[in-house]
């Protein structure tokens, strides 16, 4: 398969062969790539000609390393677009083909200690919200950790089901609630251990942490969300 004559390094012919593989789907379910010794026999080169081509696809992002597991195909990104208002991680993973999981981590009542939280609810700090905290799952793949503050006369809400039903779905069609998206506060943060545990990527991987205000269509304040995660599989459509 290799032109040892060519002026195009093997490497790069490599890398070429490698993406036509991607794009003809010759690699397992798993999407997890051969390993670079099994690469080198295959094409009959050194181990330090594999390395150069993995990470001309990793930089190109056709392709990730995972610590201790192996190389993996990236699989395609997703879009977030911040412009639509009131639009649910449900409806999210729907419009992109995805199927949204979850896994609850907290929910209950909490006495709030965050200031801007009680300042954007309306809720003196140290009375009781309603929390829910839920990883976030797109087609099994973790997304995001989101957290969810509401004023105490929603914990109606714990009585759904937290990993499989929608919030927002709930709102909308159970309790006739119109859904408006507020103020937005974007700013890139470094995963810290719990983190970087909960969304399986490095120590210290840039992730975007959002802060936000939500509206019901009467003007009052439906909930408080933080969320963090939105990695590198992600573009965001801001306008």
């Amino acid at each position: 398969m290799l032109d040892y004559d060519s002026i195009v390094p093997l490497y790069e012919q490599i890398m070429q062969e490698i993406k036509k593989d991607i794009e003809k789907k010759n690699y397992n379910t798993k999407h997890r790539l051969p390993t670079e010794e099994e690469l080198a026999e295959q094409y009959g080169v050194s181990r330090i000609t594999i390395r150069r081509a993995m990470s001309e696809l990793v930089e190109q992002g056709l392709v990730k390393r995972k610590q201790g597991k192996g190389t993996f195909i990236s699989p395609p990104k997703m879009h977030k677009d911040l412009k639509l208002s009131g639009f649910s991680f449900t409806e999210l993973c729907e419009a992109n083909g995805k199927i949204a999981g979850a896994k609850l981590l907290e929910a209950g009542l909490i006495p709030l200690d965050d200031p801007q939280v009680s300042e954007w609810l309306h809720i003196p700090k140290g009375d009781r919200a309603l929390r829910i905290q839920r990883l976030r799952y797109a087609s099994g793949v973790p997304c995001v950790i989101e957290d969810n503050y509401f004023p105490k006369e929603y914990v109606y809400l714990l009585e759904i089901d937290l990993e499989h039903d929608s919030l927002y779905r709930y709102l909308r069609e159970e309790k006739d609630i119109e859904i408006v998206t507020g103020e937005m506060i974007l700013r890139i943060v470094k995963a810290d251990a719990k983190t970087a545990k909960l969304l399986e990527v490095p120590h210290n991987a840039p992730l975007l942490r959002t802060f936000g205000r939500i509206f019901r269509g009467d003007g009052e304040v439906l909930h408080v969300c933080k969320q963090v995660g939105y990695g590198e599989d992600f573009d965001f459509i801001v306008r």
